[in-house]
């Protein structure tokens, strides 16, 4: 698969999670956070594994797999709990802008833990990205009757949470096991988060109705286990950081969808953010194009030097990927 063709994934990726926080808006007046949590996350999870159990294949991965999936797990208690308290506490708009961060954390952590190169285009884009959410998370944030501190908090939670996970999905190479491992995590994640709940939210109760389950479903079908299990097949195929880059236009999509469902006013401020995000995407997109015409023709350099009877060079790992050898 060519970049071109996973960049277009992951931004399909980036609009189903701009729905996803405007329908937890939705939802929260008819269920509470935590409860509404674990039922997203369980039910995605025990979608994957009944297509597991459909197409004639084990349900259960081998013993090396279960401390990843565990921590997995884990992280998505961490993760989804903390994202479904924050459109409570801020608008749906913000949560969604402060809770994609993502990409930061990730090119950090990626740097660290899986030693992929920050590369000036990355940085570029990187530091554009992270200017363009600041600027659109600014005026709600530090008005006095905006976000606050916790507002604040909670979604940022969700992004180390989301790039943790991606950085944990990359190390363990689950390969085939995608489906599989994603079901567990997801599955556990979510019984935890309603086992607090009955703690926490012992006096709440869900509005059950055909509003609610059509939210839920959404959410748990198409906004978790499908983008689950889509997002971690393409990151075996190309490095953490450059992947989450295009997570930048999660803000950007969210806080457009909070604006005309919710009336949500976007200032100036707001709009330029949006504008510098924007950029930074155009800028990491065009040199994903770079990479891919430079491995192009490095291969035909190598063929036309075979016929030649001229050794070939060896392709760089970048120049490789860029050619979609990776896959």
């Amino acid at each position: 698969m060519t970049p071109q063709r996973r960049i277009l994934l992951v931004l399909l990726i980036a609009v189903v999670y701009a729905l996803c926080y405007v329908t937890i808006k939705a939802g929260l007046p008819l269920a509470p956070p935590l409860r509404f949590a674990g039922l997203r996350a369980a039910v995605a999870g025990a979608a994957l594994l009944l297509l597991l159990a459909a197409s004639h294949k084990s349900l259960l991965p081998t013993p090396q797999r279960w401390p990843g999936i565990l921590l997995l797990a884990a992280l998505s208690a961490a993760t989804y709990g903390a994202m479904f308290l924050s459109p409570g506490r801020t608008g749906a708009g913000i949560a969604s802008v402060l809770g994609n961060t993502t990409p930061l954390f990730a090119i950090l952590l990626g740097a660290a833990a899986l030693r992929e190169r920050v590369t000036q285009a990355k940085l570029i884009a990187l530091v554009l990205g992270f200017a363009g959410v600041s600027l659109i998370a600014y005026p709600a944030i530090t008005r006095p009757s905006g976000a606050g501190l916790l507002g604040a908090v909670l979604p940022l939670l969700v992004a180390v949470g989301s790039a943790t996970e991606s950085i944990v999905i990359k190390r363990l190479d689950v390969g085939s096991d995608i489906l599989r491992v994603a079901g567990w995590q997801l599955l556990l994640g979510g019984l935890s988060l309603l086992a607090l709940s009955t703690w926490i939210e012992r006096d709440a109760s869900i509005l059950w109705g055909t509003r609610f389950a059509a939210l839920l479903a959404f959410l748990a079908l198409v906004g978790t286990a499908f983008t689950t299990a889509l997002w971690y097949w393409i990151l075996q195929r190309d490095e953490v950081g450059r992947l989450t880059l295009y997570l930048f236009l999660v803000p950007v999509l969210g806080l457009g969808l909070a604006a005309a469902l919710y009336g949500e006013r976007l200032g100036a401020i707001e709009w330029t953010g949006v504008a510098v995000t924007l950029l930074g995407l155009g800028w990491i997109t065009a040199d994903s194009r770079r990479e891919y015409a430079r491995g192009i023709d490095a291969t035909r350099i190598n063929v036309a030097n075979h016929r030649l009877g001229v050794p070939s060079r060896t392709l760089t790992a970048r120049e490789s990927t860029a050619n979609g050898d990776s896959t």
